[in-house]
């Protein structure tokens, strides 16, 4: 045990640091405690320990393993914090289990559906709802201090697997699927948990547990109003709740922001930014030990802010947060720069909150309101097409801070200020064929599984083979936006490309997964912190909205009649395409100088 007693001395010299805590829950987030645990290694997922349940109040919890430290003189066996854990700890569940009660096993939308195989796996999909809904259970709301969940008032969809709480950004996908299901009012229920955490922490955490405070992710919470106000028209839950909305902007604006210098213009954009001390509390002992691949307390502790910080953007981990000495995105997780890189679809995430709390107040006639969000959305806009939109190659790139240049490489988020409808309509129609056609010479959209999220297999999750079903959405929704014929066809294309290797794995597990292969249809995706998730809410989401969107006229199997409309002029058809992928850093246009 003499690693453990060396990591604690380590240990007092990170918290040394003027950072804040993961949170506010020391047995979860800040703890020798914690460290002990999850160094010890005793579960396989970092992320189990602090899921469980405090057996008595934290003080006493505390107290008791500062005894069992005083008794073994710092260096406690496995098999004691095995023994320990097991005495003031359970793995009680927070959660019962949950039938929302305005769930139809037969939806309006299957009605539509023009082929019998894809209405049927569209009734599957839709009867996954009930298995992934929760709520807290009455202990958790009676004794809220012994677990690292935070209770909320409503029922709520998880996303599945070990994920057993609802997540921020995965709630987007999940209530798209949901209105298409016909579940208005979990929507609503869903969206008031959200603005509850909201009130609680002072932000939407990245998930309803305590260990995630300092960090939220992606702010679709606007978004996702701006979606059920459009089904509903409920005014009275947007008037109850606008200030809250504005809230969370002010939040991102407050803590977010960066100013930044371009050929001595300023301008200012939103980066992920998590610091607080030492490593995430559900991936403790992943972080902890890359960060010793730093000598000084003071890299190690800009790692963990850089890792929380890809954390907080959802894509945890790839290649789009690494920037080497080179300046590229070749490297591993030791190079990544999170809170260095400006990011196309935060920004442009926020442009649409911007736009969208605008119209509200509009709605609600406070003009001055909305006029002040308004100004701001503009803004955005406008520095959107300034900074991060590359005229030479036609597309938008994250911006690299420390070396004061666009990213350039394929990444679906590349096109989300059309997916938020950020984009000037003319800019748009006059841009639109420099925009298909730089998707098209990246390749990233000729492979049979889908669209990966890069094009560079280093064995992160949220990199090339892995294809992601909220990306997928965000593609073909701005080729949709785009809303030329080619793009319009091609958005089809992209979907049902989608639906059909969705259906394949489903057909052969009878189950959705987190993330797909987009090299072989409907094969589960791999690499990063745990293995593949089943459930999973936004899979399911993403099959909903493709299939209420486009089920009319979609099929499962090309017919004759199909084929010259149908099928994608860049399919892959063997899936044999890796050839487009690279090992290490390489840019979709090398051809061309770096801005």
């Amino acid at each position: 045990m003499q690693w453990v007693l060396l990591a604690v001395l380590s240990l007092s010299v990170a918290y040394a640091s003027n950072l804040p805590p993961s949170c506010s829950k020391p047995v979860y987030c800040n703890s020798k405690l914690l460290h002990y645990v999850q160094m010890s290694n005793i579960y396989p997922d970092s992320k189990t320990f602090v899921d469980l349940r405090m057996r008595n109040d934290e003080n006493s919890t505390l107290a008791a393993f500062d005894d069992l430290l005083t008794e073994t003189n710092n260096n406690p066996t496995k098999e004691q914090i095995q023994t320990f854990v097991n005495k003031y700890f359970d793995a009680t569940s927070e959660l019962e289990n949950w039938t929302p009660p305005d769930f139809n096993p037969e939806p309006a939308f299957l009605a539509t559906i023009r082929d019998d195989k894809l209405r049927q796996f569209g009734k599957d999909i839709n009867n996954i709802w009930p298995t992934l809904g929760r709520k807290v259970k009455a202990e958790v709301l009676e004794n809220p201090d012994r677990f690292s969940l935070i209770p909320v008032d409503n029922g709520f969809i998880i996303p599945g697997g070990r994920f057993r709480e609802l997540y921020y950004w995965d709630t987007y996908w999940i209530i798209e699927g949901l209105l298409i299901s016909g579940m208005k009012e979990t929507v609503k229920g869903v969206i008031g948990n959200l603005i509850e955490l909201l009130k609680t922490i002072g932000h939407v955490p990245n998930g309803s547990r305590w260990y995630y405070q300092e960090r939220s992710q992606p702010p679709l919470l606007t978004p996702m109003m701006a979606l059920y106000i459009r089904k509903t028209k409920d005014m009275s839950f947007l008037k109850e709740n606008i200030d809250s909305l504005e809230k969370e902007l002010e939040y991102w604006l407050k803590t977010q922001a960066i100013t930044f210098d371009i050929n001595d213009k300023v301008y200012t954009l939103l980066k992920y930014y998590a610091p607080s001390e030492g490593p995430r509390p559900e991936s403790y002992y992943e972080d902890y030990t890359d960060a010793q691949a730093f000598e000084t307390p003071e890299r190690q502790s800009q790692f963990y802010i850089d890792i929380k910080s890809a954390a907080e953007s959802g894509w945890d981990f790839s290649t789009r947060w690494f920037i080497n000495n080179e300046g590229n995105n070749n490297g591993n997780l030791t190079t990544i720069r999170a809170s260095e890189i400006i990011p196309v679809d935060l920004n442009s995430i926020f442009a649409n909150a911007l736009q969208n709390v605008a119209n509200f107040q509009a709605l609600l006639r406070n003009r001055r309101k909305s006029s002040h969000w308004a100004y701001l959305a503009k803004q955005w806009r406008s520095t959107i097409k300034e900074v991060l939109w590359n005229n030479d190659d036609g597309i938008w790139y994250d911006w690299d801070l420390i070396n004061n240049r666009h990213r350039k490489y394929f990444y679906p988020s590349n096109v989300a200020p059309l997916w938020m409808s950020v984009v000037d309509k003319r800019f748009a129609r006059t841009n639109a064929p420099k925009i298909l056609r730089w998707l098209k010479e990246s390749h990233g959209l000729d492979y049979p599984g889908g669209i990966p999220t890069s094009l560079i297999r280093s064995g992160e999750q949220w990199d090339f083979p892995n294809a992601w079903p909220p990306l997928v959405s965000v593609v073909v929704n701005s080729l949709e936006a785009l809303n030329t014929k080619d793009s319009v066809q091609l958005a089809f294309e992209v979907a049902q490309n989608w639906i059909r290797a969705c259906h394949t794995g489903f057909s052969a597990s009878k189950q959705m997964f987190e993330k797909y292969d987009a090299e072989i249809p409907g094969r589960v995706g791999g690499g990063g912190e745990y293995t593949v998730q089943t459930g999973f809410g936004w899979s399911n989401g993403v099959v909903l909205e493709f299939l209420g969107k486009y089920g009319r006229k979609m099929t499962l199997n090309d017919t004759t009649d199909d084929l010259l409309t149908v099928i994608p002029s860049n399919a892959a058809t063997s899936g044999n395409t890796g050839s487009k992928v690279v090992e290490n850093e390489k840019s979709v246009t090398e051809s061309k100088d770096e801005d």
